[in-house]
């Protein structure tokens, strides 16, 4: 008969040693909660950032512009054709430092938020007071049918499932716009172009026109337009624009 196998002897630990483990821990737990606590209260108490007075100066210089522009606005009219039913809207130039409220809640609801992007909205007295508001910062025009269909064509994109999606494919419409009767590219071009019944879902679908500046860049984006500046209302010559940031 083989002899029993001897077990090892188990280790044990002081019950001192377990108890200074066990207060080490509570104490570790009670400073990482401390910490936290200091942490958030230093958040709270969070400095707003330095502004030199030559911000101050140039919120206060802009905003009497703006206000004196703005009075003169009341005393022109703004003129486009009845024919005309829909508009190209694009911006050209932005400011370091302050912009009237006003300015930039305009802006930010026609989605230019930065330079370069550019929108088509439908002509209405509202819009046109909307862009006259803002005209310091934008260049507008009448766009033609070949200048719509070439934007849809090379800049197109459109949110298919909250993902940016190039208009490459006829499918991408026929798949989102089936049911009014959209199959094509050519259909979408066509709706916004003469302001069909689904206009506003197609501009709800589609993302803003994201352009290359025009060679050389914008000259002389402080002068309107008419002055042989950037800003403003182009009419029709805003096409020859598209056709240089295409």
């Amino acid at each position: 008969m083989s002899d029993p196998v001897e077990q090892p002897a188990l280790t044990t630990v002081p019950t001192a040693l377990l108890r200074k483990r066990r207060q080490l821990n509570k104490e570790r737990v009670a400073r990482a909660v401390e910490k936290k606590l200091q942490d958030q209260k230093k958040a709270g108490k969070a400095k707003a950032p330095f502004k030199r007075a030559e911000y101050f100066v140039n919120e206060s210089y802009r905003s009497t512009m703006n206000t004196k522009r703005m009075g003169r606005l009341k005393h022109t009219i703004a003129k486009v054709p009845e024919s005309v039913s829909i508009l190209f809207v694009m911006r050209i130039t932005t400011v370091r430092g302050p912009m009237p409220q006003s300015v930039r809640k305009i802006l930010q609801s026609l989605r230019l938020n930065e330079l370069n992007n550019a929108v088509v909205v439908k002509r209405s007295d509202k819009m046109i007071e909307m862009l006259r508001v803002v005209e310091p910062y934008i260049t507008w025009g009448y766009p033609s049918l070949r200048s719509v269909h070439n934007l849809v064509f090379k800049y197109g994109y459109g949110q298919v499932k909250d993902e940016k999606v190039a208009l490459s494919s006829n499918t991408i419409i026929e798949n989102t716009f089936s049911e009014q009767g959209m199959l094509c590219i050519e259909d979408l071009v066509k709706q916004l172009y003469e302001v069909g019944q689904h206009f506003d879902a197609i501009n709800k679908f589609m993302c803003v026109f994201k352009l290359t500046p025009p060679k050389g860049g914008f000259r002389r984006v402080a002068t309107p337009f008419k002055q042989n500046g950037a800003w403003g209302n182009r009419a029709e010559k805003i096409n020859s624009l598209i056709r240089k940031m295409l």
